[in-house]
Formats: C-alpha cells, sequence, structure tokens
C-alpha cells in the first residue's frame, strides 16, 4: 500500500499568519480568545471569541482582486501559499492535472451570503453584486484554489456538519493510495459572523464566563473560533523521488456516525469510539502504540464525556494513562478548521516531541476521567499521535493517526 505522508503545512488562525507562530502559542499554552470588539454582538451572554485579527495582506498580494476576495478564501490561499513553499512547490512544478484539493468547510461561507440576504431582506436586491453569489456556494474557496496555481486534477469541497475535515482528509488518501493524484491539497476552513455568534448564544450553547474549559467540571460551553489550514500530501516514493523533507505520515484515516438524533450526542461517543477503531486499523496498529490523542473536546459536557468515554472504549487499559489535550482551549471553537489545527499540532508533535499542554482545566471532570497534559509535561516522545474530530451538533466524527515517518 502507498504510504501517504505529509510534505508542507500553511495555517491562518488566531494567532495570525504561520505555522510557527501558531506552534509557538499553542505550545506555550497562550490562549488566543478576547473580546470581540469587531462584531455586533449586542444581548449575548458570551462576548469573546478567538477571531483571525486583523491582517495586512498587501505583502502578499496588494491586487484589488485579492483584496475583495472573501475572508474565508484568503485565508485558504494564503495558508495554501506556506504549505506549497514548505514542500518546495511554489509555484507548483508538479503536472497540473495530477494535483487535486479537498477541502472542508461549514459555515465558511456564511459572511457572504449574509451579505445577498441583507441586502434582499432591506428591499434592495438589485444592489446585490452580481459576483458576490459566486462566492456563496461551498466550492467557491476550493475551486480559488485551484485557478490561481492553475492546479486541473480533481476539486472537492465538503460541507458535512461542523467536523468534516477529516473526510476530506480520507478522500485525499485514497486518492493518494489508488494513484489518482501526484499530490493533494487537502484542508479546511471556517469563520464566523454575529450571526452565529447570536444563534449559538441564543441555542445556550456558548460560555456565559467567556472560558473554553475541555474536561474541567467548571466548563460552561465552547467559544467560537476561526481560520483555515491546508496540509500538501504526496506518497512517500514520490516525495522521496524528488528530494524534499517529509514531516510525518498519515498511515490510517477513520470516519463514523452517532446516527442518534439531531443536535444529540451518542452519551457513549459510539460514532467517534468507530472511527478511531477504523483509523487504528487503516493504519494497521493497535491502540497499545498510540502516544497522544489529540482530542475534540470543546468546552461542552455533551461533547467531552462523549469523546472521554469513546477514548476509554479504545484504550480500555490506557484510558487514564495517554495523554489528551484539546486545542479548543485555546483557539475555540473553529468548526471545520480545528481539524487541520488539529491535525498539524500532531504532525509536530511526532516531529519535535511537543505536544499542546490542556490550558484553562484545572479539575477534570470525574465523568471524563482522562489524562490531560499538564503545562510541565508536554516534552514526551511521540512516535504515533490520533487525531479526533467530532462534531458538537451530533453525528461525525473522525480520526486521523499521524506517525514519524522511517527513516
Amino acid at each position: 500500500m502507498r504510504q501517504v505522508v505529509v510534505t508542507g503545512m500553511g495555517i491562518v488562525s488566531p494567532y495570525g499568519i504561520g505555522v510557527p507562530r501558531f506552534l509557538e502559542a499553542v505550545r506555550a499554552g497562550r490562549c488566543a480568545i478576547r473580546p470581540i470588539d469587531d462584531l455586533d454582538i449586542a444581548g449575548c451572554r458570551c462576548t469573546f471569541g478567538a477571531r483571525v485579527p486583523r491582517l495586512d495582506l498587501a505583502a502578499f498580494d496588494g491586487s484589488g482582486a485579492f483584496r475583495r476576495l472573501p475572508r474565508p478564501t484568503r485565508y485558504t490561499i494564503v495558508a495554501t501559499d506556506e504549505a506549497l513553499k514548505e514542500a518546495g512547490q511554489s509555484p507548483p512544478l508538479w503536472p497540473p492535472e495530477g494535483v487535486s484539493v479537498f477541502l472542508a468547510t461549514f459555515r465558511g461561507m456564511s459572511e457572504v451570503s449574509e451579505q445577498v440576504w441583507t441586502k434582499v431582506i432591506e428591499g434592495e436586491p438589485r444592489f446585490v453584486p452580481a459576483l458576490l453569489f459566486q462566492d456563496t456556494v461551498t466550492n467557491a474557496v476550493a475551486s480559488a484554489i485551484s485557478i490561481r496555481w492553475g492546479l486541473r486534477g480533481t476539486n472537492y469541497a465538503i460541507s458535512s456538519g461542523n467536523a468534516p475535515g477529516y473526510q476530506a482528509l480520507s478522500l485525499a488518501v485514497q486518492a493518494l493510495r489508488a494513484a489518482r493524484a501526484e499530490a493533494v491539497i487537502a484542508g479546511s476552513f471556517d469563520v464566523f459572523t454575529s450571526t452565529n455568534q447570536h444563534d449559538l448564544d441564543d441555542l445556550g450553547l456558548l460560555s456565559a464566563s467567556n472560558s473554553s474549559r475541555p474536561f474541567d467540571s467548571g466548563r460552561d460551553g465552547f467559544v467560537m473560533g476561526e481560520g483555515a489550514a491546508v496540509v500538501v500530501l504526496e506518497t512517500l516514493a514520490h516525495a522521496r523521488a524528488r528530494g524534499t523533507t517529509v514531516l510525518a505520515e498519515i498511515t490510517g484515516v477513520g470516519t463514523g456516525h452517532d446516527a442518534y438524533g439531531f443536535a444529540r450526542l451518542h452519551p457513549d461517543g459510539r460514532g467517534l469510539a468507530m472511527a478511531m477503531r477504523a483509523a487504528l486499523d487503516d493504519a494497521r496498529i493497535e491502540a497499545a502504540r498510540v502516544d497522544y490523542v489529540g482530542a475534540a473536546a470543546n468546552s461542552t459536557a455533551d461533547l467531552d464525556r462523549a469523546e472521554s468515554r469513546a477514548i476509554r472504549s479504545v484504550f480500555p487499559e490506557r484510558a487514564g494513562a495517554v495523554p489528551v489535550s484539546s486545542l479548543k482551549a485555546l483557539t475555540g471553537e473553529a468548526m471545520a478548521a480545528s481539524d487541520i489545527f488539529n491535525l498539524i499540532a500532531c504532525v509536530a508533535a511526532v516531529r519535535d516531541g511537543i505536544v499542546p499542554p490542556q490550558a484553562g482545566t484545572e479539575h477534570v471532570d470525574g465523568d471524563c476521567g482522562v489524562n490531560v497534559v499538564r503545562a510541565g509535561d508536554t516534552r514526551m516522545e511521540v512516535r504515533t499521535a490520533l487525531a479526533n474530530s467530532y462534531s458538537y451538533f451530533g453525528g461525525n466524527a473522525a480520526a486521523a493517526v499521524v506517525q514519524a515517518c522511517p527513516a
């Protein structure tokens, strides 16, 4: 079976542009959650979020066409540029027909849709710019990536709830194993708006204390986040043939579904447990070999407990020992973007032997019973990491196995 490896990573996160900046911040446990001062959130209990800071992108691309692009498109283009440069492919030298783009999002284009509907509701539909409609569709960002770099391979855009990132990753891995692509740009993105904030606040999902504390007994909901993240994938043989640096290997990806109810998580996290086992089976390894779990926990009681039970079922003898942490204490619930944020952190953990601490968690909920990573214990040998993805509305679940690549 062809081995699939990561050769480039790129990110635009609540810390700004770049993987080094992101890793430095999350390893230090530096929280990106802060007061929201650029959206109308009057009446919301939760008034904090992990927003991408205002970016000066003129140095990257000062053209008017780029500045007019929606935020998710700009963020994903910048992340892709970073990933391609790290992979030694800026500009891409692969045959255009051999490079595919697989992206995932949840509400990525809602910001544009809201602009359109605002005009329609106000009775001014004729003032909606005609070209704005093309940016409301789910595949707008994936198409923009292919167009910018002239990539003519398969172009997928997946929107399947708020945890679709590893579904896109799974398709990318399958395409490379089956030799349907020479390389794949795989990623996820999402941004949030005042409407999203009001919606989730009204549902009682957001934190009234403006804090994100996964697994903590005092948690009271999550905080919104946003961003875009991308990885460049190719086969190990292909990467070695062109002499590029391999960051890590994606040895297994698994997906599942709770099939329990709308906006309801199965109490035992059965969809996630299924996905974790499927990922391990795909990687052909035992759970005992996993050194670290990058969790999807987002500071809501239902999701944290369901994921904890899934972990305990997959690691029955090591559930209280395997190190676990969730980035969402630091970056908020960035929906689809959280998936590839987590993947990048796991790739870096395998490469560098440093994992993110479980920030914000002081007293682990007794119903969770997981071994959270403390600030002083972030350095460890990580040969195998398991990255989890789980929808807070119930349903979609996925996991990816990241391993150190053989020398």
